[in-house]
């Protein structure tokens, strides 16, 4: 499905179906034993347009990756609104889904990640400019809040490897400002 689906559709410059590649290998990584259906939610989600709508999608994903995956896939698409608006009630309950579903943790962090490093290379290669790549909150020496939650969170669910890296790319104060495939 995903590789149907990503036809001409690309991620930060790369074609659609390597970046959901992409995320899957930084997913098999950190965690080699990540069922299945976490891996097809993965590559999923990573694709920023889908042929059909949301529900219609999530009822084919149940069908032939099972309801895991559809679960996986709602909560990586419904993780893309509490970014666009991190409220705080929005922002909590994101996380207390992410606590109840440890595959979405690793799943999210994967992602994370994955866009992390994106906006590393983008920057080294002045592929984006500074204000692009470090918001004024980064500048201060502060991290977007959501992402210090969820590396918190994280820090219990997901491996100490999988863990450090998350927590190393933070550090370099990256922020984010592609909001495809999150």
């Amino acid at each position: 499905m995903a590789a149907g689906w990503s036809a001409g559709q690309t991620v930060d410059g790369l074609d659609a179906l390597g970046h959901a590649i992409n995320v899957t290998n930084t997913l098999g990584r950190y965690t080699p034993d990540a069922p299945p259906q976490v891996v097809a939610a993965c590559l999923l989600h990573a694709i920023p347009q889908w042929p059909l709508a949301d529900e219609a999608v999530h009822e084919l994903v149940e069908a032939e990756c099972g309801v895991e995956a559809r679960w996986l896939v709602e909560a990586l698409r419904a993780e893309e609104a509490v970014l666009a608006q991190p409220t705080e009630h929005a922002v909590e309950a994101h996380l207390r889904l992410l606590r109840t579903m440890p595959w979405l943790a690793h799943a999210t962090l994967a992602f994370k990640i994955v866009t992390l490093h994106y906006g590393v290379a983008h920057a080294a290669q002045g592929r984006w400019g500074a204000a692009q790549a470090w918001s004024s909150q980064a500048s201060q020496g502060g991290r977007p809040p959501y992402l210090r939650q969820l590396h918190a969170l994280a820090t219990d669910i997901v491996s100490p490897a999988m863990a450090g890296a998350f927590a190393r790319l933070l550090d370099q104060n990256l922020f984010l400002t592609v909001p495809a495939a999150s």
